[in-house]
């Protein structure tokens, strides 16, 4: 009697706690399933409705479509929360004590946060750009409330904390429409100086794509040879390009009339 008295207590006891907290369970998965629902519709909502407006840029709308979703996800967590009976009130109440302790914990998370809001409001900075911070050089593709990614030149993606965006130097140069290429070439001693730099002259004014010529002299004198050195500029796109293309032109302009040093039959009779 004794154990069928205690499995019935058992029983009664298991019955009134899934009619009581059973149902919560289900409602509370139920408005997180939503929630969760409701705050990705928002964010590709407001995504695709600042894509049509030609006064916000993709920054901007990735900040405002990611602030509405985390807004929506704590909305959810609220209404879980009340669907268990715990008073939203007084829970905001046990985080407000806590939230010297949090504060002193998150030092950097807060940071960050703070400065993903500054990077939107001032934009230093967008989706597209091209920066160097931290010794990393990479293309801007996502900036959010707490970090930003780039992509570097090799297809590595990079996740920075916008704490280290913000509150240190960063090289911006896509900025800017044009950027300088400097090149190089060393000459030996017996080469005539002027005439180096006058065929140097001549390889760069047939190049359509440099839009300034900033210096063209003698970077070095040293033992055996000189340094002539190019300075010029040219739109960033073809930046890369136009150092690739100038270096081989050059190098071919100085093989095809080498100084006496450097030609063979000089070089047979210095051997003899």
């Amino acid at each position: 009697m004794d154990i069928e008295h205690q499995v019935s207590n058992a029983t009664s006891v298991v019955v009134t706690l899934v009619a009581t907290y059973g149902f919560r369970v289900i409602g509370a998965i139920i408005i997180l399933i939503a929630g969760w629902s409701v705050s990705r519709a928002i964010y590709t909502a407001i995504v695709r409705l600042c894509e049509r407006s030609t006064r916000l840029d993709r920054t901007m709308a990735l900040f405002l479509a990611n602030a509405a979703r985390y807004a929506a996800l704590v909305f959810t967590f609220s209404a879980v929360l009340t669907t268990f009976g715990i008073e939203t009130t007084s829970f905001v109440a046990v985080l407000g004590a806590m939230g010297l302790a949090i504060g002193l914990a998150l030092q950097g998370t807060l940071s960050s946060l703070t400065s993903g809001i500054m990077l939107v409001l001032f934009r230093p900075f967008g989706i597209g750009d091209r920066i160097e911070a931290g010794g990393v050089v990479g293309t801007i593709r996502e900036i959010n409330l707490f970090y930003s990614e780039l992509d570097t030149d090799d297809n590595v993606r990079i996740v920075f904390p916008n704490g280290e965006l913000w509150g240190k130097i960063v090289k911006v140069p896509s900025r800017n429409d044009t950027e300088r290429v400097e090149l190089k070439f060393t000459r030996p001693l017996t080469d005539d100086i002027g005439m180096a730099i006058d065929r140097v002259k001549a390889i760069v004014a047939h190049d359509n794509r440099i839009t300034r010529v900033a210096q063209i002299g003698i970077d070095a004198v040293n033992a055996g040879d000189f340094v002539v050195i190019v300075r010029l500029w040219v739109p960033r796109e073809d930046a890369l390009q136009t150092r690739f293309d100038l270096n081989r032109a050059i190098k071919e302009e100085f093989q095809k009339n080498p100084p006496a040093a450097e030609r063979p039959d000089e070089q047979a009779k210095a051997a003899d």
